[in-house]
This record gives structure tokens, C-alpha cells and sequence, in this order.
């Protein structure tokens, strides 16, 4: 099988990965709530067993794949397809953090929170100019879509996860958040004195 892949053109491993897509929202489309369940329980067990074996370098290898992939998926979908796919994580999400107790919760976001500084501190200048200018362009996307009641929930929520944040924080994560905020803020005015500039 991986030299019949490794012999395939460019093409014909698209046509491979969309019939694949296709056939797999199909069988999803059917299943029962219970066969749901025990898929994603099957595929978080499976990929836990997975990445409990890689070492350093393969870890690095998958991460470094994975983005590679997340990057073509989202470049080849249509407007209609990205749509759908917003929808899908939001609702997910929200169904994942509903069903969530206290303690899971506690242990996403820490998990969230070290996956977060790891991947930050393995990013490129490029990589890290082209992610900020990627979560620009979607929250402003994001922003006009959004109707006056999701606009207000959304406000809601950010304040209470701020205030949360805040009231957990250490003295040196708060010395530090301090920090990269003035420092983002500089970036920011030289950006914006920098785009100033170039327009005549």
C-alpha cells in the first residue's frame, strides 16, 4: 500500500483523499449517537496510544505534518465548505465543554495552555507574522457574520473568561501577560506607523 501511495500523482491522491472524505461523512452521516460515541472514544484512545510512543523527533515530525495538512485542507476549501467546517467546530465545542466536569475542564485548559506555549516557541518570525495576520483576517471575518445577539454572548463570554483567566493567575503569569501585552501593543503602533507611511 505505501508504495502504490508513493507511485501516485498529485491528482490521483487528491481524487484518493476526497473519495476517502466522502465515504467517511457518509458512514458518519448514519451512525447512531451510541456508534458516535464509541468512534471518538476509539479514536482518542488510539491516538493517545499513539503519541504516548513517539519520541522528540517523531512528535515533531507529526506536528510539523499535521500543520502542512491543516494548511492545504483550508487553502482547496470553497467559502461554502469553510462555512460548514466553522459551524462544525463551534458546534462540537460546544457540545464537548457542556458535557465536561470541573476537573476535565481544569485539565483542557492547562493542556490547552502548554500545547499553546510549545507551539509558540517552535514558530519561525514568518510563521509568526503569517499566523497573526491569519487570526486577523478571521476575526474579522468572524466579527461581520456574527449577528447583535451572538455579538453580545460573545462579549459575555469573553469577559468571564477574562476575568477567570485573571483570578488564576500567578505573580509571574501576570508579570509576564503585563509584559507581552506592552509588547504587543509597540508591534503594533510600529505596524501601524509602518502602513502610515506607505500610503501616500
Amino acid at each position: 500500500m505505501r508504495n502504490v501511495r508513493s507511485q501516485e500523482s498529485a491528482e490521483e491522491r487528491a481524487h484518493r483523499l476526497n473519495s476517502m472524505r466522502v465515504s467517511a461523512s457518509t458512514s458518519r452521516a448514519h451512525e447512531s449517537s451510541p456508534e458516535r460515541e464509541m468512534r471518538l472514544a476509539a479514536n482518542r484512545a488510539r491516538r493517545a496510544t499513539s503519541r504516548a510512543s513517539q519520541n522528540s523527533s517523531q512528535r515533531e515530525l507529526r506536528l510539523t505534518i499535521d500543520r502542512e495538512q491543516h494548511v492545504l485542507s483550508q487553502e482547496a476549501e470553497t467559502a461554502s465548505q469553510r462555512e460548514l467546517r466553522l459551524t462544525a467546530n463551534r458546534e462540537r465545542h460546544t457540545l464537548s465543554h457542556e458535557s465536561e466536569t470541573y476537573t476535565e475542564r481544569e485539565l483542557r485548559l492547562t493542556a490547552d495552555r502548554e500545547r499553546h506555549v510549545l507551539f509558540r516557541e517552535s514558530e519561525t518570525f514568518t510563521e509568526r507574522e503569517l499566523r497573526l495576520t491569519a487570526d486577523r483576517e478571521r476575526h474579522v471575518l468572524s466579527r461581520e457574520s456574527e449577528t447583535y445577539t451572538e455579538r453580545e454572548l460573545r462579549l459575555t463570554a469573553d469577559r468571564e473568561r477574562h476575568t477567570l483567566s485573571r483570578e488564576s493567575e500567578t505573580y509571574t503569569e501576570r508579570e509576564l501577560r503585563i509584559t507581552c501585552d506592552r509588547e504587543r501593543h509597540i508591534l503594533f503602533r510600529e505596524s501601524e506607523t509602518f502602513t502610515n507611511m506607505k500610503t501616500p
